[in-house]
């Protein structure tokens, strides 16, 4: 990444004591958005342009992450019937998303107290930020490796608890998550921890809401077309 990606700035010495510490606080913004710059696996990502590649590609909505791998026509199994063109992960609180216990005290508690996850696996013709329906959404698409696409998939299928479905909606079947959803383990920092194993410059510490992966994600575009 570029050596002073931050805006620089100067205490005139007459500065007050208060504008002294408005500097501080934009020398400690920058330090701890630097100290988010996760690097990437060399050995995974980005993959050698001769090496045999797989697209994934993620969205990211208003609320929502979702992780989408392409799918060939004739290619793997699905239960729906015809072939739909895109096979999507995500993670969700359980009460909120399948039993509607929503609202304030439904927020309290999804974030501040551990409580049951589902991972949603999906099949749909469009990706989630194409059809979601809580805008905006921002879509990015990388290409992995062979090692780190089968490392991504090992890691999603490691996210289930079993596979026995808690429930199905349209296109897409939930299954218990291993992991308890709270405000450090979100849909957020799943799909961070999913890429990261690809071997892209992701941190999941420090994905903890729409705006920091959103961020963490241009950052790997951008540094993919530098390379």
């Amino acid at each position: 990444m570029p050596s002073n990606p931050y805006p620089s700035f100067s205490v005139p010495r007459n500065a007050t004591v208060a504008e002294f510490c408005h500097a501080g606080a934009i020398t400690l913004s920058a330090t701890v958005l630097l100290s988010a710059c996760a690097s990437p696996v060399e050995s995974l990502w980005p993959p050698p342009s001769e090496s045999v590649q797989h697209t994934v590609s993620v969205s990211i909505d208003t609320w929502h992450a979702m992780i989408a791998f392409p799918r060939e026509e004739g290619t793997g199994h699905s239960a729906f019937g015809s072939q739909p063109s895109y096979e999507e992960w995500g993670y969700a609180e359980r009460a909120w998303y399948l039993e509607g216990k929503t609202g304030a005290s439904g927020a309290v508690r999804a974030l501040f107290w551990p409580t049951e996850g589902v991972v949603e696996v999906g099949h749909s013709d469009r990706v989630w930020a194409g059809r979601t329906p809580q805008p905006p959404s921002d879509l990015f698409s990388f290409q992995l490796s062979e090692e780190g696409y089968q490392r991504l998939r090992r890691h999603l299928h490691t996210t289930l608890l079993n596979d026995e479905p808690v429930a199905s909606f349209g296109q897409s079947v939930f299954y218990p998550a291993k992991r308890s959803y709270h405000l450090f383990h979100t849909c957020h920092q799943y799909a961070a921890l999913a890429l990261r194993e690809a071997g892209l410059p992701i941190s999941p510490f420090w994905a903890f809401n729409r705006t920091s992966l959103v961020w963490q994600l241009r950052r790997a575009a951008q540094l993919n077309e530098e390379r």
